[in-house]
C-alpha cells in the first residue's frame, strides 16, 4: 500500500514541477519588453554608471545625483519620447541631435507651436560644465532645473500651464497611464 502512495506523491510533484505556469514568479517588466523589444532588457542594462572621464576634467554637476544604469535608461527613453510634448510632435532629441553634439542644425530650434525663437544649447558637455548656471541667459540654476524648463515652455513642448496649455501635472498624469514609464521608474527608483 506504502508503495502505491510512494509512487503517486512522486508522480504528482514531477508533474507540479512541469507545470509552465509558475505563481511563485511572475514575470516583470512586461511593458518595457514589450515595447522596446531588443533595446532594452531590464536584466542587462547598459553599463552608463561606469564611464570613465579624463583627468583634466575637475567638474561634475552630477554628484548629488549620481548616474545609474536604471536612471540612465530611464532618462534616455524620456529623452527620446515625444509624449513629453503636448501633442506628441517633440522629444529632447528633436532639437539635441547627436549627430550635431546633441544641438541644433537650424538657427532656431522647432517646438510644438513652430520656431521656438531660440536655439537650443548643447547637451554635450552638461554634466561636466563649469558653468553654475545653465541656458544662454543662465536661467536654470542646476542640471535638474534645466532639465524641466523646455518641457514647461509654451513654445518649446507646451506644457506651461499658461495660455491654453496643460501644466506639469498633466504631463505627469500622461506618462503615469504609459505602462512601460511605470516599469522604468520602478526599475530605477524602486517602490518608493
Amino acid at each position: 500500500m506504502l508503495k502505491p502512495f510512494s509512487i503517486f506523491i512522486l508522480c504528482a510533484v514531477v508533474m507540479a514541477s512541469c507545470s509552465k505556469e509558475n505563481t511563485a514568479t511572475v514575470e516583470q517588466y512586461t511593458a518595457i519588453k514589450s515595447t522596446f523589444v531588443a533595446t532594452i532588457d531590464p536584466a542587462n542594462l547598459s553599463n552608463y554608471a561606469a564611464q570613465t572621464k579624463p583627468a583634466y576634467i575637475v567638474k561634475d554637476n552630477t554628484t548629488t545625483n549620481p548616474i545609474t544604469n536604471s536612471g540612465a535608461t530611464l532618462g534616455r527613453v524620456l529623452f527620446y519620447d515625444k509624449n513629453l510634448s503636448k501633442d506628441n510632435t517633440i522629444s529632447c532629441s528633436s532639437c539635441h541631435k547627436r549627430e550635431f553634439a546633441f544641438g541644433d542644425d537650424k538657427i532656431a530650434s522647432t517646438g510644438v507651436n513652430g520656431v521656438t525663437g531660440m536655439h537650443s544649447m548643447r547637451l554635450v558637455n552638461g554634466r561636466f560644465a563649469i558653468e553654475q548656471k545653465f541656458f544662454w541667459d543662465e536661467r536654470a540654476t542646476s542640471l535638474e532645473n534645466q532639465t524641466t524648463q523646455p518641457i514647461q515652455d509654451h513654445k518649446v513642448m507646451g506644457f506651461s500651464g499658461t495660455d491654453g496649455d496643460p501644466n506639469l501635472a498633466a504631463l505627469i498624469t500622461k506618462l503615469e497611464a504609459l505602462p512601460y514609464y511605470q516599469e522604468l521608474f520602478k526599475l530605477a527608483y524602486g517602490d518608493s
